[in-house]
């Protein structure tokens, strides 16, 4: 094992004392969480997976009491913390773990890909299990939960990485009576578009999603995109084209083109800045939509080609 791996190592050990504390925090407050990456699914998967911070996901009726807990504990939000409003559309926080090492603690009430993220609490919460780990015991997913989970994270922005060798490694560790539970699940919380697209992505997947009767992907799929690590114009594009309707395009366009100021200030720290921050902000983000046109264009071409391939 060379020092970088080694140190890599220590590093989770630290994040699997973290999560067990954080779950404990968590649950001494009356809030239950589910492990949803890290050391559970490197047990599932069997095999040994590095990894950078802890991910709990709790129930979105507790996420207030959840911050609450983690602020009076001295975890500190990485952004801002109006970003994060109740009704907004964002489904994770990272907060910084109090102590002397910079670890790092991603707090959940969804995942990405997912319409209905308390449907995604009761399923995941359902199957989970107590995995013991130095200094206590986590919950993390069923097989089957493992299986939803590994297709939703490498049909995310930059799956094309270890997300993606991930979901390659479930679909030989995992059994077929498996991932039809998965594709249940993903039906239950509205995930199908996402658990689908990766997966007809790898030829192992393709063959489950063909047994499972999962649609293909559409043409062009903005989610194939996003997981390529395509350029934002291009989704953007992608996913106004799936709109129904010239009312709903109308509508995605100019949330796309002046998406909220709540929104805007979680990609761009300018846009924290005042009422001014906010409005150049707005204009580096139409500038930047005018220059990838060149290239969103030539991606939404590969992704036809793709689906209809």
């Amino acid at each position: 094992m060379t020092t970088t791996t080694g140190g890599l190592a220590l590093r989770c050990l630290a994040l699997d004392a973290l999560a067990v504390s954080t779950s404990d925090l968590l649950r001494r407050h009356g809030v239950d969480s589910v492990l949803l990456k890290g050391v559970g699914l490197a047990r599932r998967l069997g095999v040994d997976r590095l990894y950078a911070d802890v991910d709990l996901l709790v129930a979105p009726d507790t996420i207030t009491a959840a911050q609450a807990a983690l602020h009076a504990a001295g975890y500190r939000p990485k952004l801002p913390p109006d970003l994060y409003d109740v009704a907004g559309p964002w489904h994770e926080q990272p907060w910084s773990a109090p102590g002397p090492l910079p670890l790092t603690v991603d707090l959940h009430r969804g995942f990405a890909g997912v319409g209905d993220h308390d449907a995604l609490w009761r399923s995941l919460r359902a199957g989970a299990a107590p995995l013991d780990l130095v200094g206590g015991h986590i919950l993390v997913p069923d097989e089957a939960g493992t299986a939803l989970l590994a297709a939703l994270h490498a049909a995310t922005p930059g799956g094309v990485g270890k997300p993606a060798r991930d979901l390659a490694r479930a679909l030989t560790a995992l059994p077929p009576d498996t991932w039809d539970a998965a594709g249940r699940l993903a039906v239950d919380c509205a995930a199908t578009a996402a658990f689908t697209v990766e997966l007809r992505v790898l030829p192992a997947g393709a063959a489950t999603a063909d047994r499972l009767g999962l649609p293909a992907a559409p043409s062009p799929s903005s989610a194939w995109l996003a997981a390529r690590l395509a350029s934002p114009t291009s989704v953007g594009l992608a996913r106004w084209a799936e709109q129904s309707g010239p009312g709903h395009r109308l509508r995605f366009l100019a949330r796309l083109v002046l998406p909220p100021p709540a929104y805007l200030r979680q990609l761009d720290a300018g846009a924290r800045h005042g009422r001014w921050g906010l409005l150049r902000a707005y204009v580096r983000r139409a500038g930047r939509h005018v220059r990838e046109l060149p290239r969103a264009l030539r991606e939404l071409r590969t992704a036809r080609r793709r689906s209809h391939g």
